[in-house]
């Protein structure tokens, strides 16, 4: 009995060995890679494609995107990259004034939670030049409208405030792809400054495709607050300070 309790303690200190030896292993391989951590802010250019609205002007909208990222280099040429950030989409529309007695003219303004995962390949000696693909998964966190209906039937012109609540109407996740180039220029050992630029193209819809049952009164065909078949589009322009934890050994 006093022999099986020795064979079952030397039995527990070889697994728990084993476990610490694997855990120092796989610390050594991670930590010798080249990790890096960032952060980044910048200003996009938003639209859609694919709406189906008609008689409206859709319109690039302006907003802001920053966040926090991380890289790890696998081999010299190549790094894969994890981000999460926040970002400003949406659009401006408007219609032709002279359409049916003054027009209308607005935007819609959404904001989102990005996780991007993307590949970069690198060339360069110091100043490194990249370029980069990978796919992102976003969260809405925000839905605004802002609508002003303009009326010319009376003598006197009267503007409508119509802006309304349009979370209903967008999708709470959304699935996209993304490319980009970009620039290192190193400041010290461990520092570089990012300069980066990249295109994002949601893959999902942002809307949800849902009729609604209009009410004639509310100027339903001067704007447009049933989207349909909208997909999110964006081109970003960002400036970034990099981090290098460690070297590749």
């Amino acid at each position: 009995m006093s022999q099986a309790k020795t064979l079952f303690k030397l039995y527990n200190m070889k697994k728990k060995y084993l476990i610490i030896t694997l855990f120092i292993l796989s610390s050594n391989f991670l930590f010798a890679q080249y990790f890096s951590i960032g952060l980044r802010d910048g200003i996009s250019w938003s639209g859609i494609n694919g709406y189906d609205f008609e008689r409206f002007q859709i319109k690039d909208r302006t907003g802001q995107s920053f966040g926090l990222l991380l890289n790890y280099r696998t081999l010299s040429f190549l790094i894969l990259q994890a981000e999460i950030n926040y970002e400003e989409k949406g659009f401006d529309f408007q219609t032709d004034p002279l359409l049916c007695g003054g027009g209308s003219s607005g935007n819609f303004r959404l904001k989102y939670l990005t996780i991007p995962f993307t590949s970069h390949f690198e060339i360069g000696n110091k100043v490194m030049y990249y370029g980069y693909a990978g796919v992102y998964v976003a969260i809405r966190l925000k839905a605004e409208n802002s609508t002003s209906v303009v009326s010319n039937y009376s003598p006197d012109l009267v503007i409508y405030d119509m802006s309304y609540d349009p979370t209903d109407i967008f999708n709470k996740h959304e699935f996209g792809g993304l490319v980009g180039i970009g620039i290192k220029i190193p400041l010290c050992e461990k520092v570089k400054f990012i300069i980066d630029s990249r295109y994002s193209l949601g893959l999902t819809k942002a809307s949800k495709n849902k009729n609604y049952d209009y009410n004639p009164l509310r100027w339903s065909t001067e704007f447009p607050d049933d989207p349909k078949n909208v997909y999110n589009r964006s081109l970003t322009i960002s400036l970034g300070i990099l981090y290098q934890l460690n070297h590749k050994k």
